[in-house]
């Protein structure tokens, strides 16, 4: 019986190191005007609206003392503003300001150029191997959803 392709230690091992350096790799090419906790929170609220804080953080898994300080940032640049529930005064929501959208367009357009700029290092049939793999690169980061 053979194993499954990524079924062995060794190969997960390989995928979880080259995602990790992608991602780092990219991050540090990218010139961004905030820290990447903050861009990630900001993008969660961008693409899924305006957010309770409680919510926010259990989605980022950190504490709402992290979360408090990037919220803090956030709003010192005029890229985010709190809103009250009305429901609930306890509770407060998360919303992104039009320089929050832009700032974080820019910042995706920007990260985009970069990847594009080291998928072209690639060989021609690397990158028919990656575009193949889109699909289950997707899935497997909304599994981690």
């Amino acid at each position: 019986m053979t194993a499954s392709p990524l079924g062995d230690a060794a190969e997960i091992e390989r995928l979880a190191a080259a995602l990790a350096r992608i991602t780092r790799t990219t991050r540090r090419r990218t010139k961004l005007p905030l820290g990447a906790s903050s861009i990630s929170a900001l993008a969660i609220v961008v693409d899924q609206g305006p957010t309770r804080l409680g919510d926010l953080a259990k989605i980022e898994g950190i504490t709402p003392a992290t979360l408090s300080r990037i919220i803090a940032v956030l709003e010192e640049e005029g890229y985010a503003r709190r809103s009250s529930d009305e429901s609930d005064r306890r509770s407060s929501f998360l919303e992104v300001t039009p320089a929050g959208r832009r700032m974080l367009t820019k910042a995706r357009k920007d990260r985009a150029l970069v990847v594009r700029a080291s998928v072209e290092r690639l060989t021609t049939d690397e990158r028919q191997l990656l575009s193949a793999a889109l699909p289950a690169l997707e899935s497997l980061a909304d599994a981690g959803e």
